[in-house]
């Protein structure tokens, strides 16, 4: 063993040397190896930097192409935004339009309905209009009818009153003339026909007895007058002839009325008596049929100019006439003057 080692050692001294330079050389090679592999991936490095460096700056190039197409687009996408929110503000604004639209119609719809409701109702009462105007057309055709019956009825009765004034007018003329022809002192109204006798000609003051000069006058005037009022053209249109009595205020008032109708009385007894021979018996039976007599105390009463009572005047014996209907007439007449 131990042999072996001395060996080994012995062997091991010799070979040192060139050992260390083998060891050197391999060292050399390898420093050179390593240097060379160094220059090598240096070179590739570099080879490669150059390469990536173009393609970095090949793709640069790129970016920043697609960078300004990215801002081209962006800004296209900008614009195309802007115009997206004007169109959505106007799209809004249409929206709101249409929206205010919409309720306009809503409401519009709404009163389209209550004004149909109403046109509905308006009709139906148009419908009941209509129908009552039917009936009051009807009602207007029969009253039309009895207006022109009526019509005719009023102008027969028109003519009839005509006829009337018309007669009365010519007996008013007939007396006027009779009674001037004759001398006799007395007046006719022109629109009554009434004529007033004194009656101071014929009483005593406060007296209801016919005096002589009383029955003379009556003898003079009655005759006169009731040959116009019994004469042919007029007999058939009197029917009422009245004698009136009228005092002054002077005295009660029933103290005149009963002396007013003793004093008519008077004179329609005198007339109508035995002791009258004016006028004949046919024409007292005549006068009796139609003959009246009132009191009318001072009801009726004469007035001066000046409002003072004209006593001589007041103090008369009346005589009147009525036609035939004459107070129909007269009322059909004043119905006519209002219409």
């Amino acid at each position: 063993m131990r042999s072996n080692r001395r060996t080994l050692a012995r062997r091991h001294g010799r070979n040192d040397g060139s050992f260390w330079l083998s060891f050197s050389d391999l060292m050399s090679s390898l420093v050179l190896i390593i240097i060379l592999v160094m220059f090598y991936i240096i070179y590739q490095y570099f080879n490669l930097a150059e390469i990536n460096q173009a393609e970095i700056a090949r793709r640069q190039y790129q970016l920043d192409e697609a960078q300004a197409e990215l801002e081209s687009q962006q800004s296209k996408l900008s614009d195309a935004e802007k115009q997206m929110i004007a169109q959505q503000i106007l799209l809004d604004a249409k929206q709101e339009e249409l929206d205010s639209a919409q309720a306009v119609l809503e409401s519009q719809k709404t009163e389209l309905a209550d004004t149909q409701a109403q046109l509905s109702e308006k009709e139906s009462e148009i419908a009941a209009q209509q129908a009552q105007m039917e009936a009051l057309g009807i009602q207007l055709d029969e009253q039309q009818a009895q207006l022109a019956t009526q019509q005719a009825q009023l102008d027969n009765q028109q003519a009839q009153i005509e006829q009337l004034v018309g007669m009365k007018t010519r007996i008013i003329t007939s007396l006027s003339s009779a009674l001037k022809s004759n001398s006799i002192s007395a007046t006719v109204d022109p629109t009554t026909g009434s004529i007033a006798l004194e009656s101071d000609v014929l009483f005593e003051s406060g007296e209801h007895k016919l005096t002589d000069a009383g029955k003379r006058f009556v003898d003079d005037f009655l005759p006169v007058y009731l040959d116009v009022l019994f004469s042919e053209e007029y007999k058939d249109y009197v029917s009422e002839i009245i004698i009136e009595g009228h005092t002054d205020s002077v005295g009660g008032y029933l103290t005149n009325l009963e002396l007013s109708q003793q004093r008519a009385l008077a004179v329609a007894s005198y007339v109508l008596g035995d002791s009258c021979r004016a006028v004949s018996a046919d024409v007292k039976n005549a006068l009796r049929t139609v003959v009246t007599v009132n009191g009318r105390s001072y009801s009726d009463r004469i007035f001066n100019a000046d409002g003072t009572e004209n006593m001589d005047a007041s103090r008369r014996v009346v005589f009147k006439f009525r036609l035939t209907d004459e107070q129909m007439i007269q009322q059909l007449r004043q119905i006519l003057e209002s219409e």
